[in-house]
């Protein structure tokens, strides 16, 4: 894969070190910082719920970079920049400012579609929605461990009366109990303890390789670097005419947007447009979607892309709807692959494309990873022969990561064997999840920036490949479909992506990347805890049936898609369209990924044709292509002294758009009650 790097210049920044040793000094954390970040986290995982539930417009969750993280970060960066010139003192520092945001961003992300949204959910769905004519009790219900849900598991058609409140709302006069939720969630928490763990530990493996050898440019980290230390491409940023030009651009839009929203008469301004809708005949009719959402910020973090990458991005994604084309003109027609907006062949060939990348991942870094095991497990005989690294500059010990890696793994199969699941399937499944799919997700995002982390496949579609799924039996296949709803069916907030490129900020501004730890576990405590409570009382209070649908019909999804395969009326066994894409898959990204490595001017990047038939492309594919057609004429027409230039006007774009976001979220909540205008990132 690529590994040109844009670097965020930082003169306060301590010098790289040869060969990845660790700087002899780094800037520690002050209490100052964490008393800040708590009570900005605690608000933040209220708005951040109540956006994403209850405005329902204004998505923070799907975003790997939040947008209220982000504005918080700016407008306390202005806040200690205006008082510490009026106090004449520094009252936080960059590292302090550091920590908040690490504190904000993930705390985001675990109020929303990270876990909270993807928890609480599936626990309440099926006494609900069960019928006599669904079967979900007799199929599911009675399966599910009663220790993991706020309910008692039975094959009866039975709705808990705190369960109907749930979805309903309480009635006045109703007091709001939530103590049936305490042990389930705590017993959620320990997986979640694990998994993340897991995600840490990959997190210090990876880091050394991605940021100093292959020198990945992480692009989400270009905004708050930039804020951080007040410049970027060697110009002013907080100061600079062309950051608040940029700026200015999406808050006219959605100053109108948000207007418009509120006062009919005042007409929008358009950002999607639905081509497939100008199709109505064969063979064109036939294309899977087509969508053009313009989101600002999306082109503005693209800009900082290498060419290269971004047109493998838009290319490879119109590709998936000419085989469409092809498939019809022979006579075929393109099946959707059940679970994601992929159709069959499409999804096999990007699973064979990230089984294809990891392969090539490890191929690469083998020397990398020995040297690694080496410095955590080698006797002397073995480091004399292999050099040890110095690992004090990590986020942990490599002994800790891989024992930490192994300890974690052997703690989720046993949580999920304990459940029900077979050991073998839970190691499989989550093996797939966190081995594979999560790690080429989170490279979606150091490497191609992009916003948002969706797949198109599941790891049961590959494990179909091997074990016909009726064969599981209904124990495995109903803990099956919970880890889908849980884990596997959406990434859009796998927090290894945060964990990489925080390492990656750390090295930047010269905190100890182990001073991480701390802000990260604090956050996923207290935001767990916080946002779990805030969604329950949103839907106590209102009625879960009256927020956001996706959560719910995203368990509904996959808990009736287990009930037909037990049934045995809804499962359909994989055929040779599945076997020759995932074979296609592994093939081309092979083949890609060596053309890459041979020849240095080949521009195709196998990472856009893995990611090509997500949603995350369907979302994003527009803005790629336009920041493509900007950097080809600005690099064509300007060079490098006009792509610097228009840098902080891009970042200025993203802010703008990211802190309209966060105004119009404010402002549609109770205590002003507006109306928020859509966001170019559904």
């Amino acid at each position: 894969m690529g590994t040109e790097r844009i670097r965020v210049a930082s003169s306060e920044a301590p010098p790289p070190v040869p060969g990845g040793a660790a700087p002899s000094s780094f800037a520690a954390p002050r209490l100052r910082a964490f008393v800040v970040a708590l009570p900005l986290l605690i608000g933040i995982c209220f708005v951040s719920v109540y956006a994403d539930m209850v405005s329902k417009v204004v998505q923070f969750g799907v975003l790997q970079l939040a947008p209220p993280a982000v504005a918080a970060l700016f407008l306390l960066a202005l806040l200690n920049r205006g008082l510490s010139r009026l106090l004449r003192r520094d009252l936080l520092n960059r590292t302090d400012l550091l920590v908040v945001y690490v504190m904000l961003l993930v705390g985001v992300i675990v109020s929303t579609r990270g876990l909270v949204e993807k928890i609480i959910p599936p626990l309440a769905y099926l006494p609900y929605y069960a019928t006599e004519g669904n079967g979900l009790s007799r199929y599911i219900t009675q399966h599910l461990p009663p220790w993991a849900v706020p309910f008692t598991p039975s094959a009866a058609v039975e709705m808990p009366a705190t369960i109907k409140q749930y979805f309903e709302g309480l009635r006045p006069g109703e007091p709001l109990s939530l103590g049936i939720w305490v042990a389930p969630l705590l017993a959620w928490f320990a997986l979640i303890a694990c998994v993340v763990w897991v995600f840490l530990c990959l997190g210090t493996i990876l880091r050394r390789r991605w940021v100093e050898e292959e020198r990945l440019s992480f692009p989400l980290t270009r905004l708050p670097l930039a804020i951080l230390n007040d410049e970027v491409e060697g110009l002013p940023f907080l100061r600079n005419p062309m950051m608040w030009l940029g700026f200015l651009v999406p808050m006219v839009v959605f100053g109108i947007n948000g207007m418009a929203a509120n006062f009919p008469t005042i007409p929008s301004l358009t950002l999607d447009f639905n081509v497939s809708s100008l199709f109505t005949e064969r063979p064109l009719n036939q294309m899977d979607g087509i969508r053009l959402w313009t989101s600002l910020a999306a082109i503005g973090f693209a800009y900082f892309l290498p060419n290269d990458l971004l047109l493998s991005l838009w290319f490879f994604f119109l590709l998936t709807r000419v085989e469409d084309l092809v498939a019809v003109a022979f006579g075929g027609q393109p099946e959707g692959i059940g679970t994601h907006n992929a159709r069959i062949f499409t999804g096999y060939q990007a699973a064979g494309a990230y089984l294809a990348l990891i392969g090539a991942q490890v191929r690469i870094a083998w020397p990398y990873l020995r040297q690694a095991w080496t410095t955590a497990f080698g006797d002397a005989r073995a480091r004399a022969a292999t050099p040890p690294l110095d690992d004090s500059g990590e986020l942990l010990s490599y002994r800790a990561a891989f024992i930490g890696l192994g300890a974690g793994f052997a703690g989720i199969v046993l949580w999920l064997s304990i459940a029900g699941m077979s050991p073998l399937l839970a190691a499989a499944q989550m093996g797939i999840y966190l081995f594979v799919v999560a790690i080429i997700m989170t490279r979606s995002v150091s490497e191609a920036g992009l916003l948002m982390t969706e797949t198109s496949f599941l790891p049961s579609h590959l494990i179909r490949l091997v074990a016909p799924l009726p064969l599981l039996g209904a124990q495995n296949l109903t803990m099956l479909s919970l880890t889908d709803i849980v884990f596997t069916r959406d990434l859009r907030g796998v927090l290894l992506a945060p964990f990489m490129d925080l390492q990656k900020m750390a090295g930047e501004t010269g905190m100890r990347p182990r001073a991480l730890l701390l802000p990260l576990l604090l956050t996923i405590t207290v935001g767990f805890t916080v946002a779990s409570y805030c969604f329950l009382y949103f839907s106590y209070s209102l009625g879960h049936v009256n927020l956001y649908g996706y959560p719910n019909s995203n368990a509904g999804n996959m808990y009736n898609q287990a009930a037909s395969v037990i049934r045995g009326s809804g499962y359909r066994p994989p055929d040779a369209t599945a076997y020759s894409g995932l074979a296609i898959g592994v093939v081309v990204a092979a083949g890609l990924s060596m053309l890459r490595a041979r020849l240095t001017w080949f521009p195709l990047n196998p990472l856009g044709y893995a990611i090509a038939p997500t949603w995350t492309m369907y979302v994003f594919a527009w803005p790629f292509f336009l920041a493509w057609l900007v950097k080809t004429v600005v690099n064509r027409y300007g060079g490098m002294r006009l792509y610097r230039r228009l840098a902080p006007f891009m970042l200025g774009m993203v802010l703008g758009e990211f802190s309209m976001a966060v105004f119009w979220a404010l402002m549609s909540t109770p205590a002003i009650g507006w109306s928020a205008p859509a966001f170019p990132w559904p």
